[in-house]
């Protein structure tokens, strides 16, 4: 049965405002194609990888022109539909990829690809699912894919509504490219405070009194602060993992002690974190490995989402997932989690696994740091601290736009809300003019 839809819309089909498209091509064993994906949850189209013609597995390649579709049959269902842009006309997509022109006299290639996106659109897909195995289960067909039903506006309505939602996506973009431009910013002023310290090129120098193994927050480090020392971490701290206790025992849960696990993870990207998903019992902790742990222990990732660290805001214990640091009297908690922050190219380093990537506890037991006085690893945090903050603010202001965004295209694009005649007028003046 199909919805009611807005004074001035029409019923219609994906197959009434799209054609699949033929354009099959033969292969030439000596060209070098341009290959296209799709990527997820409608994030689009993308060159996936060049590829000459003797090395394809496909069976038959298609090229795509500005304004097609295509999406992946088998993810489908994850959102993978995209809308092949201006800067990849020409290049061409597998058999794996059905390929779809959209008829311009009834659809704009802008607000085609916002109906895309929506979360509904792979939800059908999910729905047409087809196959009896794990690999053909979620492909979905040509057939299926066009039997999609819409609510069409006119054409001038259309192009308004994706250049609204255009703009929503632009400050979108606006907002990632001022989280990105800090995250950078903050990199290059903690690799120097980090190796150099708060006195930076005027600080006397010394080489460094040891070889450093492991922990290097910058790869060429040759000269420390003359003052500085590189240490063992568990000389100035205190390593202590984390335990499950036996979910079988209904009265090692539910208490009032909180238990940081991987459903977390999340939370380390604050400067401190006070509360948790679960909460054990005393007498969990009596009868297992965890250990509550005190104030300002610095808690570290080393499964899943390897190098996020933060601050225990409150006593708590962690499950195994985490390696705990409790600082001494030489070593800041907010120093080390600064350290512990910068180290990425470190961490992905020392990962192990063929599954899921891990540090070993072991690795921890080696970990050497820069040691600066108590009062320069304080002012060094505070930069740090810093950034942290303002990236944290600039990341809400992004996914606040981002649910904005997502609310207005669902009522939009339903019809739900209409946008003033005043806005729709320019597109019907000037029927040429692109969202």
């Amino acid at each position: 049965m199909l919805v009611e839809v807005p004074t001035g819309w029409s019923h219609a089909r994906f197959g009434d405002v799209m054609t699949l498209q033929q354009r099959r091509e033969t292969i030439d064993p000596a060209r070098i194609y341009r290959l296209l994906g799709v990527r997820w949850y409608g994030n689009g189209a993308f060159l996936r990888e060049n590829r000459l013609g003797d090395g394809l597995s496909a069976q038959h390649i298609y090229p795509v022109q500005s304004g097609d579709v295509i999406y992946n049959r088998l993810f489908a269902w994850k959102g993978s539909f995209g809308l092949v842009g201006d800067d990849l006309a020409g290049c061409h997509v597998s058999n794996e990829f059905p390929l779809f022109s959209a008829r311009l006299d009834r659809v704009d290639p802008q607000f085609l690809l916002r109906i895309l996106r929506l979360p509904r659109t792979a939800e059908r897909a999910d729905a047409f699912s087809t196959g009896t195995t794990s690999i053909s289960r979620n492909r979905l067909a040509e057939e299926d894919f066009l039997s999609f039903p819409l609510a069409l506006p006119p054409l001038p309505e259309q192009r308004a509504i994706a250049e609204v939602l255009r703009e929503a996506e632009a400050a979108i973009a606006r907002a990632e490219a001022t989280v990105a431009a800090l995250a950078e910013a903050k990199h290059a002023a903690m690799r120097e405070l980090l190796t150099r310290g708060i006195r930076r090129e005027k600080a006397p120098m010394k080489p460094l009194p040891s070889r450093w193994v492991l922990g290097r927050v910058a790869p060429d480090v040759t000269h420390i602060p003359s003052d500085w020392d590189l240490v063992t971490l568990t000389k100035v701290a205190k390593l202590e993992s984390g335990h499950t206790p036996s979910r079988d025992k209904a009265e090692y849960w539910g208490g009032d002690i909180p238990w940081l696990s991987l459903a977390d993870t999340d939370a380390l990207d604050a400067l401190e974190v006070h509360e948790t998903s679960e909460c054990i019992t005393a007498k969990g902790i009596k009868n297992s490995s965890a250990r509550i742990l005190p104030v300002d222990t610095v808690v570290f990732s080393r499964t899943a989402t390897v190098g996020k660290a933060t601050r225990m805001g409150r006593e708590m214990a962690t499950s195994q997932d985490f390696a705990n640091w409790v600082c001494g009297s030489a070593l800041h908690p907010a120093y080390l989690v600064q350290v512990f922050r910068h180290m990425g190219r470190e961490w992905d380093r020392l990962e192990e696994g063929s599954t899921h990537q891990t540090i070993y506890m072991p690795v921890f037991k080696k970990l050497q740091i820069l040691l600066p006085s108590m009062s320069e690893q304080q002012k060094i945090a505070e930069v740090g601290e810093a950034f942290d903050l303002r990236i944290s603010n600039e990341r809400t202001t992004r996914d606040t736009l981002a649910r904005n965004r997502d609310a207005l295209a669902q009522e939009l694009l339903s019809g739900r809300m209409r946008l003033p005649d005043s806005m729709i007028a320019r597109h019907r003046d000037n029927p040429g003019q692109a969202a």
